[in-house]
């Protein structure tokens, strides 16, 4: 089972920004950063079953790996190619 930390963009009644766990909020951090800082710990600690979503200014929510560097890796849908035959 993935454990999903998630950090909002804003924070909680303008003062405290929430790390929440399934749902639940497991800490409040003074800062953005402290939050991201929090679920990346507590992920990391939790080993490969483990990710972060850190919702964006735009509302979009995006999944991290434990490392925070790179998006995990979500399906894209299919691309639709036209190949030209000649006649």
């Amino acid at each position: 089972m993935v454990r999903i930390y998630e950090v909002p963009f804003h924070p909680h009644a303008g003062r405290a920004w929430e790390v929440r766990l399934a749902g639940r909020v497991i800490e409040r951090c003074d800062s953005r950063y402290d939050a991201l800082r929090c679920a990346v710990s507590r992920a990391s600690s939790d080993g490969g079953d483990a990710r972060i979503d850190v919702e964006g200014a735009d509302g979009v929510w995006r999944p991290f790996g434990t490392d925070i560097k790179r998006p995990v890796a979500i399906p894209m849908p299919a691309r639709r190619t036209s190949v030209s035959v000649p006649h």
